[in-house]
């Protein structure tokens, strides 16, 4: 049995073959310019380099019946990189929607695609695939960055960044500026960096460490964890609960509320701050003093902390409010 497997096996594999393609170019290309990379598959990663070029390195593996299949394929489909002024374009789209190209499983059709990307140290990215992910890290400038089948990712970028997946997580670390982000299918990962940050996801968890600067985040199915943000925080779960530990005193206003799970506050024993919290499935405790304002309630704490300050507004429908000094 062991036997006939193999050789089953082996025939499969070589009733298909594989063709693959490299393509590199080099641009002359200055701070300042766009580099807009606009392709049906294949993951794209982009960074920086310490010369005024932009150099383009694209890999495909094209899988088919036979090799004048992938050769038709490859011809049909080109890869156009082009030079206009100090913008460079690497596009790469079929014709028709109805043409089959698009065929991962079926018949043993398979396409992969990586393209590579470096850039002066000043420039504008513009990046979008429909099948793969994206990698972006060490740049000054705007980042717009859209995937309908993959992860995220981004280090180290200095200027507006708005990325959005349809199928995969979003992981962030050490950038500044105005951040939007969201994802229908994996986690969001914040650490370090500061600015505003705006994020929400349709299927998982929300993680956002040591950010400065205004915070918004959602999810519909997840926990929302929350380390050392300095700003104004909002969080949003549909589905899990919420742990937010603030080492610095409150300085502006919190907004954290769940339908699915408990919330977790943690403050400096010093912190001031005007507390409303509110559960309709379970108890509010507070290791700080509260005044009171209004009667005292099993499920409600409405009240000043050490004399008062920003506000801090907690619910959830679904467990218990904790505000506990660090």
């Amino acid at each position: 049995m062991k036997l006939t497997s193999i050789i089953l096996i082996l025939t499969c594999c070589a009733a298909f073959a594989v063709t693959e393609e490299n393509i590199s170019k080099n641009f002359k290309a200055a701070s300042g310019g766009t580099v807009i990379v606009d392709v049906d598959f294949g993951s794209i990663d982009v960074t920086t380099n310490a010369t005024d070029e932009v150099t383009v390195d694209v890999w495909r593996k094209i899988s088919r019946k036979n090799k004048t299949a992938e050769a038709d394929f490859l011809r049909a489909h080109p890869v156009k990189i082009v030079q206009d002024g100090n913008t460079v374009t690497v596009r790469c789209r079929h014709k028709q929607s109805n043409s089959g190209w698009f065929n991962w499983g079926g018949k043993g059709n398979r396409n992969e695609a990586k393209y590579t990307i470096r850039v002066p140290a000043q420039f504008t990215t513009k990046l979008n695939t429909a099948g793969g992910g994206i990698s972006v890290s060490d740049l000054t400038g705007e980042v717009k960055a859209v995937t309908s089948g993959g992860g995220l990712k981004f280090t180290r970028i200095h200027g507006p960044l708005n990325g959005n997946t349809s199928g995969g997580a979003i992981r962030i670390s050490d950038s500044e500026g105005e951040i939007k982000i969201g994802t229908s299918g994996g986690g969001i990962e914040v650490t370090g960096g500061s600015g505003l940050l705006k994020g929400h996801t349709s299927g998982g968890g929300v993680t956002v460490k040591t950010f400065s600067g205004p915070v918004s985040v959602s999810t519909s199915g997840g926990d929302i964890t929350i380390e050392n943000a300095t700003g104004k925080i909002e969080g949003n779960t549909s589905g899990g609960g919420i742990n937010a530990t603030l080492a610095s005193p409150i300085t502006d206003g919190i907004k954290l509320s769940t339908s699915g799970g408990g919330v977790t506050l943690k403050v400096p024993e010093g912190a001031a701050f005007n507390l409303d919290a509110s559960t309709s499935g379970g108890s509010v405790t507070c290791d700080l003093p509260v005044t009171v304002q209004g009667k005292m309630e099993y499920n409600r704490l409405k009240g000043s902390v050490n004399g008062g300050g920003p506000g801090v507004l907690l619910h959830t429908s679904g467990g218990g409010i904790h505000v506990k000094k660090l």
